[in-house]
């Protein structure tokens, strides 16, 4: 799946990926089920904006973050996790959720170009679509990051900072994070 491809190189060494998938050899082998498996959550909530060639992906959640139960007869890869991993995604989750904004919202789960194309405005096109449907809407857009530079990229398109928070478990020290809120329009 091209998505997923183009996911796991854009976010090769986030911070959070790497906290979670620390190692090289494995962050290659454990691409393409991860990524796989959250853009088939995308397709199944109509939420997946790419460019023609696939170079460029949003990930969206729409408003009330529908859960949607996938399994292996939707293409969905088992992989298993190591308990210390399990241990993140959970220490993650809770702070993500902690964090996430009451009210309804648009929430950009990803933003990804392959590092080949960045900076030619092909995140920013795809995000512009979903900014004219929350606008229609009278609905605000939510996302978190893990780097200043993101953030910086973010409020140049009318996010701004609404939280601060440090990943961590007993057994390591995980990323900062910040999530960022652009109001309804």
């Amino acid at each position: 799946m091209q998505v997923a491809r183009t996911a796991s190189r854009a976010f090769a060494d986030d911070p959070v990926m790497r906290w979670l998938i620390p190692d090289d050899d494995e962050y290659e082998a454990a691409w393409l089920p991860m990524f796989g498996n959250i853009a088939r959550r995308w397709l199944a909530t109509d939420s997946l904006w790419c460019t023609d060639d696939v170079v460029a992906m949003a990930g969206w959640v729409p408003p009330g973050r529908p859960t949607v139960e996938l399994g292996p007869e939707d293409g969905v890869i088992e992989y298993d996790h190591p308990d210390w991993r399990i241990e993140r995604f959970k220490a993650l989750s809770a702070l993500l959720t902690q964090n996430t904004p009451p009210e309804p919202h648009w929430y950009l789960n990803m933003l990804a170009t392959h590092p080949d194309w960045q900076r030619r405005g092909l995140g920013a096109a795809l995000m512009r679509e979903v900014f004219v449907a929350a606008a229609d809407a009278g609905l605000p857009c939510y996302l978190e990051t893990e780097t200043e530079e993101n953030v910086a990229y973010y409020r140049r398109h009318g996010f701004e900072v609404r939280s601060e928070w440090d990943v961590a478990t007993d057994d390591a020290p995980g990323p900062h994070m910040w999530g960022m809120y652009r109001p309804a329009r």
